[in-house]
């Protein structure tokens, strides 16, 4: 029986899995399809994506449900199968893996990197309903990934924790600003969300492995939080038309322990990355495991529903604080910033 998930945060490294979107774009699916209905329709696929990862090392399998909100969906007709198709990617995950590893509901970003204009009452209502389909069909917790506001990840913690005392990770798209697209430093970002009830924070998707590490550098993170860390399998290209990534697998273990060091306890892969990729990272976790323990302890996580509500609901003041006196330095970002119109890259994550 696995530990709950704080704890083993408190006790050791877990090993992420790697990308779904690509790894199926790569599989031979196109692009311009809703890759989350494959939880209705395509089941034996996911399930077996997952069991890949869970054999190459994962012990944090994430459902497939980064688009499967109201808003994307609709993009597809498929609104209406909101909760069907997070319920089913919990269901999916679960049949892959069983409870030898962490099944996390996945939330991806309603506003993306293009801000997009969506209300607060819709942003509320269409995080509530995803976050909810995925806590009654029994995730373990809830990744939000690739956001780049921290207005919109607080909304979503709040409303996890609104929810009950399910562990919930937060990760920021990066592009080498420092900052948040809402105009607030990574450092008080951070330190914000885990007032907030976060129980690890980190970056993850729009760059590799080198962008993130040196977003992570120049990091003062609150003591005692732990990191999650979920890079890209380096920039992409395109061979023949096709989008592929270059980085190899021993490159990524090699980076795994020097994000390790500077104490990330969670390491996965995004866009690009394989079930080799997590191989390679579960082994230099592994290999190097003992030593690290001893240099990041992390202190005890606080309960964080007794005071979350509280925290977030006095951070709208303070995060507007941030966003009038924080100096945004013009500085030529370590990754290319993100194209005005949609990539590639951006139709295989959506």
């Amino acid at each position: 029986m696995k530990p709950d998930l704080r704890s083993a945060l408190q006790t050791g490294f877990l090993t992420g899995d790697g990308a779904m979107g690509t790894y199926l774009y790569q599989s031979g699916f196109p692009v311009g399809i809703s890759y989350e209905e494959f939880n209705l329709v395509k089941p034996n696929i996911i399930v077996d994506i997952h069991r890949q990862y869970y054999e190459a090392g994962a012990r944090i399998i994430e459902t497939n449900t980064f688009s499967a909100n109201r808003e994307k969906l609709s993009k597809f007709g498929l609104e209406d199968e909101t909760v069907a198709i997070n319920k089913a990617g919990v269901a999916l995950a679960r049949q892959a893996v069983g409870d030898d590893a962490f099944v996390l509901g996945a939330v991806g970003s309603l506003r993306g990197s293009r801000r997009r204009r969506i209300g607060e009452a819709t942003l509320k209502h269409d995080l509530a309903e995803q976050i909810t389909a995925l806590l009654e069909a029994g995730a373990d917790g809830i990744i939000l990934e690739t956001f780049y506001e921290l207005s919109e990840m607080l909304i979503a913690v709040q409303i996890v924790r609104n929810l009950g005392n399910a562990p919930v990770i937060c990760q920021f798209a990066t592009d080498g600003s420092g900052m948040t697209q809402d105009g607030v430093t990574f450092d008080a970002a951070f330190e914000l969300l885990q007032e907030a009830g976060a129980d690890a924070v980190g970056f993850n998707c729009h760059s590799g492995p080198d962008g993130i590490l040196r977003a992570l550098e120049k990091l003062s993170a609150p003591p005692g939080l732990p990191l999650s860390i979920y890079p890209n399998a380096g920039l992409p290209g395109y061979d023949d038309g096709r989008l592929t990534y270059r980085a190899e697998p021993e490159y990524f273990a090699a980076k795994a322990q020097r994000f390790a060091e500077l104490g990330a306890r969670i390491v996965g892969g995004c866009c690009g990355t394989t079930p080799q990729h997590i191989a390679a990272i579960a082994q230099a976790l592994a290999d190097s495991t003992a030593q690290l323990l001893r240099a990041h302890a992390p202190a005890a996580p606080a309960n964080p529903s007794a005071a979350s509500a509280a925290a977030i609901s006095g951070n709208a003041a303070r995060i507007a604080g941030r966003i009038a006196v924080q100096p945004v330095a013009p500085a030529a970002p370590a990754e290319p910033p993100a194209p005005a119109e949609p990539t590639l890259v951006d139709l295989v994550r959506q």
